[in-house]
């Protein structure tokens, strides 16, 4: 189970990370210049994720930056090696689909496959949205956005307007 009190703080924790990331990262090193071990580093930074709070794709473009890759890169690289992470993601979770959890609740394959497209649109235009940005603007502003809703979460949790479970 998720505990939100974990969740406020590890949105909070891990914004510093990518603070440091973005000011530490030289961004000097481009794509013709990753190696096995950049990947390789970058792909164990997305267990980070499994911490409830932690992003995935900042995870990602942190350990990129930390490597020295631009920013740009270090996102196109993270998103890049979320295909598998989300398609895995998506096979393994398949079954529950055709499971109905309640009355009503299982999906025809129509419905699956509308889902996904509009998902995978969605998402191709969020992922697109987030790159355009990330070129012209640094990681501090989503590294605001985490401690603004960290905080607020806390404050909910803190005065009982929201229980941690």
């Amino acid at each position: 189970a998720r505990n939100l009190w974990l969740v406020a703080t590890a949105l909070i924790v891990f914004s510093l990370v990518i603070a440091a990331a973005e000011y530490l990262g030289r961004q000097t090193r481009h794509v013709e210049q990753l190696t096995w071990k950049d990947s390789i580093l970058v792909g164990l930074a997305q267990c980070l994720a499994l911490v409830p709070g932690v992003s995935r794709s900042g995870a990602t473009i942190s350990a990129g930056l930390y490597l020295g890759l631009d920013r740009e890169l270090a996102a196109r690289f993270g998103f890049l090696l979320a295909i598998p992470a989300v398609f895995a993601s998506g096979l393994f979770s398949l079954s529950d689909a055709f499971n109905p959890v309640g009355e009503g609740m299982s999906a025809t394959g129509a419905q699956l496959l509308a889902a996904t497209v509009i998902a995978f649109i969605v998402g191709f235009a969020a992922v697109s949205w987030f790159l355009r940005f990330l070129v012209r603007h640094s990681m501090y502003w989503f590294v605001a956005y985490r401690v603004v809703l960290g905080s607020v979460v806390l404050l909910l949790l803190g005065t009982g307007v929201v229980a941690a479970t």
